[in-house]
């Protein structure tokens, strides 16, 4: 089956589809219409954006399926101001009501992370959600066990990142770990998937920017997330594969408190190349 379907009474012929290609196996060919170069169908990667950027729907891409692309009725869908706004909004939830997510708006969030960038288009990730409290304990656990073998060994990471007060805490029923969240995001890549930690992080920033509009909180979960670098432990409590490692992890859950204010941030260090 041909990669790509033109429709010879849509096209305008203004290669738009060609220019926007990123693998570059498009060409325009004397007729105007564009086709596949020879022997270069195999390095489509389904980006979707030969499809999409034709306004007027005259290309079908196998890989990438007219069939399955949402109409966008104007661009930019934000102005910059709402869109400066949004984004300033953000804030890590530390403090959380104790009731859980439920699994279809668990799910509607994660959705989101399927439409982040990712290296080459590889996307590759899968997610997991820690939901029950036995288990949220059981991750709790495993990194204070971890940290405390830090601390015991006089480690410089120990210090770093404040693990004896944190450890304090935890034994005095003070959760700093995972801040009470209800619920855990792990995600996970095979491990031979070279970009997998970057789109992992570009994927769980769309998770936590689509959250607020859910009515959802999340926090990087930066104790969890190195304790499941540095040791086995964390995976084999979570079934996680032989050939697949933990490459994020976010806290969620529904926030216990509203922000009324943005906060400012340090100005802009910018320079120009003369």
């Amino acid at each position: 089956m041909a990669l790509i379907k033109v429709d010879e009474t849509k096209c305008d012929q203004d290669g738009a589809c060609v220019r926007a290609c990123p693998a570059g196996i498009l060409t325009q060919q004397a007729s105007g219409l564009p086709a596949v170069v020879r022997g270069m169908a195999q390095f489509c990667i389904a980006c979707g954006h030969c499809t999409a950027v034709c306004p007027h729907g005259a290309l079908d891409n196998v890989r990438a399926p007219l069939s399955t692309q949402t109409p966008l009725e104007r661009f930019p869908v934000l102005d910059p101001e709402t869109a400066l706004t949004f984004l300033r909004s953000r804030r890590s939830i530390r403090c959380y009501k104790p009731e859980p997510v439920p699994r279809e708006l668990m799910e509607k969030l994660l959705q989101a992370a399927r439409y982040a960038p990712s290296g080459h288009n590889s996307q590759g990730l899968s997610f997991l959600v820690v939901e029950k409290p036995e288990h949220m304990k059981g991750v709790k656990e495993r990194v204070a066990r971890w940290m405390k073998a830090l601390v015991d060994s006089g480690s410089e990471l120990a210090h770093k990142f404040h693990m004896p007060g944190i450890l304090r805490a935890y034994e005095q029923g003070q959760d700093r770990i995972l801040r009470d969240a209800p619920h855990l995001i792990v995600v996970t890549a095979a491990k031979d998937h070279a970009p997998a930690r970057v789109t992992t992080f570009l994927a769980l920033e769309y998770v936590e920017l689509y959250a607020t509009s859910l009515g959802l909180g999340t926090c990087w979960a930066g104790y969890v997330n190195t304790c499941a670098q540095m040791t086995p432990d964390l995976a084999a409590f979570l079934g996680i594969p032989d050939d697949h490692v933990i490459t994020g992890t976010m806290m969620v859950g529904y926030p216990d408190e509203i922000y009324h204010r943005l906060p400012e941030r340090n100005p802009l260090d910018l320079r120009w190349l003369e």
